[in-house]
């Protein structure tokens, strides 16, 4: 396996080029101090009031009171401005610009000492404490740190959810040209965006394949600190059940797989219907009586599953619940019911899916073609789409969600033990809202679908959306 601190840049060549584009010439974190949360992270725990912490300390161990956590910059310069805090036992009230980063020395790393747009800045956020140079901080600024005192898994916070509102569109891509009616936006192709390119379609490619290489940097450097802090096994079954729960349920889904791991389920050997019983009870999905509409069969299942979790409920008592409050319902359909993807999981379970020996041969086949490598069994979900539902065939996961699986999971997964060879034969991302908005707002209505045909480019599209369309930036910030 590649350490998280040691991936080799080489497998990644056009990542570089895209990192210098988005942030020419910021100073990278030493490869010792791996984090595989964003800043955006951060921000969205300091912005909300249900994930902050309240036992806020400054560095010098005054007590914080955050009466306004100040106000989304989505324009240059600090994070927030305007933000309020009572500081000390007195409550003395200090009021100015907050500014958020992962590591202290991030101020001197991102140049903000030498720009005049974080002169106002007051508070310095940051997830790690540190020793900061009070010489390049604007005089009276006070640091505040986060890890020691937030109890908030920062990969339960949806970033995308943050700031509540859509960036406008004038701070998306700073194009040339003619964008979506009445949006002001500026979208073909201009050189100060791609350097050096003109409109070349080949090198716009490149640049987005660039784009596409730094993604899976990312995901491949966060997969191998995951093993690292959990193991193989763990790690892999961690990220696919998240991935089963789609963007609305990841984090129950998540929870469910750190609150139940994967090593205590091995008493269970290849009795999958047990495994499902107690991913059911545990989660908080498996219903409390039958539904009045619901047939013969279906409440046939339904005591079976109940029989079972009344026999292995007394090995859980310590176990953290879940709660039917805890999942996402709306809009889902019903094929993609959590209900539905806990019994794929625990198939996959007692298949050895997430052993050792087994995820080791996963780094070379795929899970896309026959399926092959992910067995799905014979089962009741297998026939029918709900509980009261009419008897239908349907897969317990269809292919989008394999394809997804396969490049969102498996491939760094790959990547992370060091089988480079998966770039060779990247699965292709289905295309998707993402691609398709910054595709958009990149190249205008006109454009060719052409230009992100390739695995990488589709990448590429998605780490700029977040980069720049999610964070409602514009090159011209930088």
């Amino acid at each position: 396996m590649v350490a998280a601190s040691s991936i080799p840049e080489m497998l990644f060549s056009g990542a570089a080029a895209y990192r210098q584009w988005v942030s020419p010439g910021e100073v990278r974190e030493s490869s010792s101090r791996y984090f595989p949360y964003t800043e955006r992270h951060v921000q969205a725990l300091w912005f909300d009031d249900s994930l902050r912490p309240t036992n806020l300390k400054t560095a010098r161990g005054e007590p914080v009171i955050v009466e306004n956590p100040g106000r989304w910059n989505l324009e240059a310069g600090p994070d927030f401005s305007g933000a309020v805090l009572r500081i000390g036992r007195e409550k003395r009230r200090v009021a100015g610009d907050a500014e958020i980063h992962i590591f202290s020395n991030d101020w001197k790393n991102h140049s903000h000492h030498a720009d005049p747009r974080y002169e106002g800045v007051r508070f310095h956020i940051t997830w790690f404490p540190g020793t900061p140079d009070e010489s390049l901080f604007p005089p009276g600024t006070i640091h505040i740190s986060l890890y020691d005192i937030c109890l908030i898994d920062l990969e339960s916070i949806d970033v995308t959810a943050y700031p509540y509102q859509e960036p406008r569109a004038s701070k998306t891509f700073p194009m040339s040209g003619r964008g979506p009616e009445g949006s002001g936006c500026q979208m073909s192709l201009h050189p100060h965006v791609f350097p050096s390119i003109g409109n070349d379609p080949n090198h716009v490619i490149q640049c987005l394949e660039n784009a596409g290489q730094e993604r899976l940097r990312q995901k491949t450097q966060r997969m191998a600190w995951l093993i690292s802090e959990r193991g193989e096994a763990q790690a892999l079954y961690e990220e696919i059940a998240a991935a089963l729960g789609y963007k609305n349920n990841k984090t129950p889904f998540r929870n469910l797989a750190q609150s139940l791991p994967i090593s205590s389920l091995a008493q269970y050997g290849d009795d999958w219907e047990t495994v499902y019983a107690v991913l059911l009870g545990l989660s908080g999905l498996l219903p409390k009586q039958p539904g009045a509409k619901w047939s013969t069969e279906s409440k046939n299942y339904f005591r079976s599953l109940w029989d079972c979790w009344w026999r292995e409920e007394h090995k859980w008592e310590e176990t953290a619940l879940l709660t039917r409050a805890d999942w996402s319902f709306s809009g889902l359909r019903p094929l993609n019911h959590p209900v539905r993807r806990l019994c794929a999981l625990a198939q996959w379970i007692v298949s050895g899916f997430f052993d050792d020996a087994f995820a080791t041969r996963l780094v070379s086949p795929k899970i896309c073609e026959g399926g092959s490598a992910v067995p799905q069994r014979s089962c009741f979900w297998a026939t029918h789409i709900g509980w009261t539902g009419t008897a239908k065939k349907a897969e317990l996961v269809g292919k989008g969600r394999l394809q997804a699986i396969e490049l969102n999971v498996l491939v760094p997964f790959r990547l992370a033990k060091g089988a480079s060879s998966i770039l060779e034969n990247l699965p292709v991302e289905p295309m998707n809202s993402i691609i398709r908005e910054t595709a958009y707002t990149l190249f205008g209505p006109d454009h060719s679908p052409k230009l992100y045909r390739s695995a990488l480019a589709r990448q590429g599209l998605i780490q700029i959306f977040n980069d720049f369309i999610l964070a409602g930036r514009s090159l011209s910030d930088m």
